[in-house]
């Protein structure tokens, strides 16, 4: 089960890949980022399955985004492996044709 915690973050579209770290708070938010990209949003979980909704903004200069894109609004859905690992994958609002996948892998504290 995906549980409060800080996961490095693997994701990719058709347009390209990057990673991340992302932070799950108790009180069902999220936040985190990459080099160029700021991450925040909401989270919650319901037994192994998993939804989320993020909003990245670019916040410094570097390579294009995943959606090629410098402000978009996304939502997952994925489930956990019962360990340290989560998969997902969603959709942005402004690129609904774009198929985006994420994998989570929990960081120890």
């Amino acid at each position: 089960m995906i549980v409060v915690g800080r996961y490095s973050v693997w994701f990719k579209t058709p347009i390209g890949e990057g990673a991340g770290v992302v932070e799950l708070g108790s009180n069902g938010e999220l936040s985190g980022g990459d080099s160029a990209f700021s991450y925040t949003g909401n989270w919650e979980r319901d037994g192994e399955r998993f939804t989320a909704t993020v909003f990245a903004k670019r916040i410094a200069p570097g390579p294009p985004g995943v959606f090629g894109v410098d402000e978009i609004d996304i939502t997952v859905a994925g489930h956990s492996d019962g360990g340290v690992t989560a998969s997902c994958t969603g959709f942005a609002k402004q690129s609904p044709g774009l198929k985006l996948e994420v994998t989570l892998i929990r960081m120890s504290n």
